[in-house]
C-alpha cells in the first residue's frame, strides 16, 4: 500500500485527478490518495485561527505519506502557490520526499518547482511511486 500527497490549492484540478486515475488504472499497486481536498466555508484562512486549522488539516494528510507529488501545473497558476508551498514545507518538515510532475501534455518543468522537488518524474504511477521510495530510503539511511 503506497499512500501519496499530491498537491492542491483547496479544489480539484484537471491534473489532480488526472494522477489520481492514472494511480487508480495502475492494477499492479494498491494506494491511497492523502491529498483529499477540503474547504470548510467556515473557516477564514486569513484569519490566525483559520490559518492554523488549515495548516494541522493538511500536516494531517502529510505525516502518514511516502512523499508528496507536486504538480507543476497546479503550481503554474500563482494564486495557488501559496498552498503548494505550504504542502511542500510541511512534506520538508516530516522529511518526506517530494518529486515533481509537469503540467499533463508536457515535458518542461518549471525551474521554481524544480527548485522545490527532490526529482523530476513523467507521468507513470510505477516510476513515480518508485522515485519516491528510492529518495525516502535514501533519507532513511542518511
Amino acid at each position: 500500500m503506497y499512500d501519496i500527497f499530491i498537491t492542491h490549492a483547496w479544489r480539484y484540478h484537471d491534473d489532480w485527478t488526472r494522477l489520481s486515475s492514472l494511480f487508480d488504472a495502475e492494477k499492479s499497486i494498491k494506494w491511497r490518495n492523502f491529498s483529499v481536498p477540503w474547504y470548510d466555508p467556515a473557516l477564514d484562512p486569513n484569519t490566525e485561527l483559520g490559518a492554523k486549522a488549515i495548516r494541522s488539516w493538511i500536516d494531517g494528510q502529510i505525516r502518514p505519506v511516502i512523499g508528496t507529488v507536486l504538480l507543476d501545473g497546479v503550481y503554474a497558476v500563482k494564486s495557488n502557490r501559496k498552498w503548494l508551498e505550504l504542502e511542500v514545507e510541511l512534506s520538508r518538515n516530516h522529511l518526506k520526499p517530494v518529486v515533481v510532475l509537469p503540467a499533463h501534455g508536457t515535458t518542461i518543468v518549471s525551474a521554481e518547482a524544480t527548485a522545490l522537488a527532490d526529482a523530476v518524474v513523467a507521468w507513470d504511477a510505477l516510476g513515480i511511486i518508485k522515485v519516491l521510495q528510492d529518495l525516502a530510503a535514501a533519507r532513511a539511511s542518511a
